[in-house]
């Protein structure tokens, strides 16, 4: 009798044992599931009406990002001029045969050297940049290209802004933080917008540098976002404490270019980026990267190539 009861206990030992297992096995292949998901897909349907689609286009050591939102096109500034045939063929891919809006934050051909052929390719409704007095306009090549292209598209609204700005594209507002005054540093002239769709945020900051940054804190700008693009491609100038703890966002996308001369991003901001635990991007490693918005909240993808 006592053997056999010795056996029951030992029978019902093994057998919790292996429940417990089971468990475990269970929970690992459920965490490994929502993980593979999460890698392959967005949180919601990205093609469902309402949903905003940014498109962080890998140009290269420059910028250049896509906004479609219900019908409406934004585009920022578009990479060297050696981009305008990819960025124009990418909104023909799309189906975009018009562009509501053609930000270019600031006069340096990493942002604005394509702004020539794409203005010349595309019909725009408005275009919108900075304003400069005689003393600190840019005399360079590639400007005057672009604001030759613009004459020759008259329709376009050309809209010079400043801090304080907001426009309205659709359902799309943009929110102007900067920049505040003029400077002949083209980079803190560039144009920060802040593109909200519901309760959504993206941040666009050019190449603005910790200076404007500084000067957004104190002005007592709104910077919450959901989205950064990290300022002047992860430069350690750029993307102080102070001004990412205010914007604390979910995702941080860096546009630089492969193996690029100036070793951007620096060290000093991906490590600031992975101590605050933003999940971060560079178009250097993982080309044009996808972020949704369903107004309610946003989901990054890498693009299929």
């Amino acid at each position: 009798m006592a053997k056999t009861r010795a056996q029951k206990v030992k029978a019902k030992r093994r057998l919790s044992n292996l429940i417990t297992v089971l468990i475990a096995i269970v929970a690992l292949a459920a965490a490994a599931i929502g993980y593979f998901k999460n890698e392959s897909s967005v949180a919601f349907d990205p093609t469902a009406d309402g949903v905003m689609r940014v498109a962080f286009l890998d140009v290269g050591q420059g910028d250049c990002e896509l906004i479609e939102c219900d019908g409406a096109t934004v585009l920022i500034d578009g990479g060297e001029a050696v981009n305008a045939g990819y960025v124009l063929g990418y909104l023909k891919s799309r189906g975009i045969q018009k562009l509501d809006c053609y930000i270019v934050s600031h006069p340096h051909s990493d942002h604005m050297g394509a702004a020539a052929e794409i203005i010349n390719g595309i019909k725009i409704d408005k275009f919108i940049t900075t304003d400069f007095s005689e003393l600190n306009m840019p005399t360079s090549k590639v400007y005057e290209n672009m604001l030759d292209s613009l004459e020759n598209q008259p329709e376009c609204e050309v809209i010079t802004v400043k801090a304080g700005d907001v426009l309205e594209i659709g359902k799309l507002t943009l929110n102007i933080l900067a920049p505040f005054e003029e400077t002949s540093d083209y980079n803190n002239m560039s144009v920060v917008v802040r593109a909200d769709y519901g309760k959504t945020r993206f941040l666009f900051t050019g190449d603005a540098e910790k200076e404007v940054e500084k000067q957004m804190l104190e002005n007592g700008s709104d910077l919450k976002a959901d989205v950064l693009k990290v300022g002047h491609h992860g430069s350690k100038t750029s993307t102080g404490a102070d001004f990412l703890k205010a914007v604390s966002p979910k995702y941080a996308v860096i546009s630089c270019g492969a193996g690029n001369s100036y070793g951007h991003p620096h060290k000093e901001t991906t490590e600031l980026l992975k101590r605050c635990g933003i999940e971060y991007f560079r178009t250097d490693e993982q080309g044009t990267i996808v972020i949704y918005s369903d107004s309610q909240t946003v989901s990054a993808e890498k693009e299929a190539a």
